[in-house]
């Protein structure tokens, strides 16, 4: 009985089998079009009729769509059969229309139209391929196309208009071999500034021949035609142009750090979103600084066009083409001519720190800042040690960029955005906040200061140590000028953990840092707070876990010339030719060929082209020093802090900062005599490694009015590092370069 049943289960099941209907013309079509979709060469081609796939080897259809495609850079594709209502297959052979939607990355979206040939075989319905199913018009022999158009990348200009990172015509340098000399490739590197191996690296590709250009680098013609008669008198060397772009520094290391550089995309920055946004594996992108930051801006989009190459060689029909649209130029608040002067006097005090010996030595690490009070616009921004973004951009070495990374003293590295602690820079913030809270008055005196003093005995063995100053009674402007430690920390301990940390959090302290390029926030202390009496006492004088980047700390200072508002800093003024977002902002002084195909269709859609004053300072606006600067009003600066201090308390601190320069022993007496202005300001040692020969970071934070003036004309904060204590009288560097700083600058 079982046995009986099992046979007619299996009778029916036959008898099912047999009435299925097999897919018809337009449903093979889908699963054709659905495998295309997917990329699934290996599904279509098992789709094709009899004498299509005698016609074409399944590796050869498979190379031709996957080299088409990449050269292309498809980013996607959707197909759609278009099936009339009354369609009934009549015959062995129909025809059916279908409309596909390519995504790319060169030429953008478009749309094409297609009709498919079906034909019914023994096994079902089979697609007659030809061709014209990979875009319509294209006949055997015939070969697809496609060409990069560049799009400029949007250039970076100083507060007048002056270029600081262009786009401008390329030039690829390199060497035709038959005609080199033994020691071409040697004299090429030494022109070129790179290692004589890596010309040898593009000598030995597998393609060269003695007639073929080989080229070696890329470089702006502006570049190219200063080493022109170098170049020129190298047998061999051959300078050609290209459709290409490159991106040119004209001011070489000036301001490098928050310009940046842009280099060769990389995989993994390649993400499937950038392909959507139009990025293309032979594309350059901003890596570092503004480039980076402002991508988007300035990259521009690249265009392109896919079109029929006949037989013949000659040009067939146009598949696709999108025009590039070059990026935006900004117009930042640099002044080339403070960038300028700023950079210099850098140079001239730190040297490069490859030289000397003993404490009180300087390493070549610095930064510093300049901003204008009136507005928030950054009018320079300086780090040290400084790297030639030109160099990074034409495509650095792998032994120059690990020569770069080694370096100790992180000659990539922002130090004027970044975190360091302040020190005695820092003791203002806490008179202020003393001040606000009536813990103290300027005439508060909290008795002599002993060179090393500590709360009570359950500190052990942990004292407080100032610096040497004249004997006396010490009140608030006295501590200020002279630099008292002791006096900060009893200040510190009145106040409290909690009334200290709420006053300095007025001033924006411990929240994020708005900025056109990351800046990490500043902090009182690390993730755990002021932990301890020690602890709160060190933070009081800049030392603890305090950190600032030197941009905040001048930032901050602000408050002090505009009654009490801190002004929030700004970088890029906005679009070249549009008036800036802000009023009364500071006025400073014045492509390669084709690529051949190779062989049959080896050059197919992959042959598209490889990407490869004056010193006058700004006018300053009406507010200063001697009166507030309000963000309420209509055109006026946006605000990071609004009254972080009242007018009174900013008074204070403002006649006391003068007397740090005024008094004989002022910390910063130096800037007395520094002509034409009148400069008020704080010093600042903050040690980051404990004992005499421990480093530490040398500080001066202030600003300049004319002389004769109130008005502060500059905000500045400078940074220098130092190894080991110096000898007494020694100058504070920091103080140095101010001091050098104005008097390069004229009111």
């Amino acid at each position: 009985m079982a046995v009986a049943a099992w046979a007619t289960l299996l009778l029916v099941a036959v008898l099912l089998a047999g009435c299925r209907q097999a897919p018809g013309p337009d449903e093979v079509l889908r699963q054709y079009l659905d495998a295309w979709q997917r990329q699934d060469y290996a599904g279509m081609y098992a789709l094709l009729d009899t004498a299509s796939r005698e016609a074409v080897a399944e590796q050869d259809f498979t190379d031709r769509y996957r080299r088409i495609e990449e050269g292309i850079e498809r980013t996607g594709l959707t197909a759609q059969v278009r099936v009339p209502e009354d369609f009934r297959p009549q015959g062995d052979e129909v025809s059916l229309s279908f409309e596909a939607r390519w995504e790319t990355a060169l030429a953008g979206t478009f749309t094409q139209q297609y009709t498919a040939r079906l034909v019914r075989e023994e096994e079902g319905w089979r697609v007659r391929w030809t061709p014209s199913l990979i875009f319509p018009g294209l006949e055997e022999g015939d070969k697809v196309r496609a060409q990069t158009l560049p799009a400029r990348r949007g250039s970076l200009l100083d507060r007048q208009g002056r270029p600081l990172a262009v786009d401008e015509p390329a030039r690829a340098i390199g060497l035709v071999p038959g005609k080199m000399t033994p020691d071409s490739a040697r004299r090429l590197a030494e022109v070129l500034g790179i290692t004589p191996e890596a010309v040898e690296r593009q000598l030995q590709q597998p393609w060269v021949r003695d007639d073929l250009f080989v080229p070696v680098v890329t470089w702006p013609a502006a570049r190219a035609e200063d080493a022109g008669e170098a170049l020129r008198a190298i047998p061999g060397v051959l300078v050609s142009s290209s459709r290409e772009t490159a991106r040119w520094y004209p001011n070489g290391a000036l301001a490098a750090h928050t310009l940046g550089y842009t280099g060769p995309i990389t995989a993994e920055e390649l993400t499937a979103e950038r392909r959507q946004a139009g990025y293309g594996e032979t594309d350059r992108i901003g890596k570092q600084g503004l480039e980076r930051a402002m991508e988007e801006q300035l990259r521009g989009r690249h265009g392109g066009r896919i079109w029929i190459e006949r037989a013949d060689g000659s040009e067939g029909p146009e598949i696709a083409r999108r025009d590039p649209q070059p990026g935006r130029d900004l117009r930042l608040t640099l002044d080339l001519d403070v960038q300028r002067a700023l950079e210099q006097v850098l140079d001239e005090t730190v040297g490069d720190g490859r030289q000397g010996s003993g404490s009180g030595r300087l390493d070549g690490q610095a930064a510093a800042v300049v901003l204008d009070p009136a507005t928030g616009d950054v009018l320079a921004l300086a780090s040290r040690p400084a790297f030639d973004p030109n160099r990074l951009a034409d495509g650095i070495t792998a032994e120059e960029w690990q020569q770069l990374s080694d370096d100790s003293r992180a000659p990539l590295y922002h130090k004027a955005l970044s975190p360091l602690p302040p020190g005695s820079t820092f003791k203002p913030f806490t008179a202020a906040v003393a001040l606000e809270t009536g813990v103290i008055t300027p005439d508060t005196d909290f008795g002599p200061s002993p060179e090393a003093w500590q709360k009570d005995a359950s500190w052990g063995d942990y004292y407080v140590r100032r610096v040497p100053h004249p004997p006396g009674r010490v009140n608030l402007i006295r501590a200020l000028a002279w630099s008292d430690n002791v006096y900060f920390a009893r200040v510190g301990l009145q106040l409290g953990t909690e009334r200290f940390t709420q006053g300095l959090a007025r001033f924006g302290l411990g929240a994020e840092f708005p900025f056109d390029l990351p800046v990490r926030a500043g902090q009182v202390a690390g993730e755990g707070g002021i932990r301890s009496e020690i602890q709160l006492a060190d933070s009081a004088y800049g030392q603890g876990e305090v950190q600032l980047s030197p941009l905040q700390l001048a930032t901050m200072y602000t408050a002090f010339v505009r009654d009490g508002d801190v002004v929030r800093p700004r970088l890029v003024l906005g679009t070249a030719g549009e008036e800036p977002a802000r009023e009364g902002a500071g006025r400073g002084a014045p492509a390669g060929e084709e690529r051949a195909g190779q062989g049959e269709d080896a050059g197919e859609a992959a042959g598209k082209d490889q990407g490869v004053g004056g010193g006058a300072p700004p006018a300053g606006g009406d507010q200063g020093a001697s009166g507030p600067a309000s963000g309420a009003q209509a055109g006026g600066p946006d605000l990071l802090a609004r009254g972080a201090v009242s007018p009174a308390t900013a008074r204070v601190i403002r006649d006391a900062l003068r007397q740090v320069v005024t008094d004989p022993a002022g910390t910063a007496r130096a800037l007395a005599a520094v002509r034409g202005w009148t400069v008020a300001g704080k010093t600042g040692t903050a040690q980051v490694a404990s004992g005499e020969t421990g480093a530490r970071w040398r500080w001066f934070a202030g600003w300049a009015a004319p002389a004769g003036g109130e008005r502060a004309r500059y905000v500045i904060a400078v940074a220098v590092h130092q190894l080991g204590a110096a000898d007494e009288g020694t100058p504070n560097p920091a103080v140095t370069v101010a001091g050098r700083f104005f008097s390069r600058i004229r009111p």
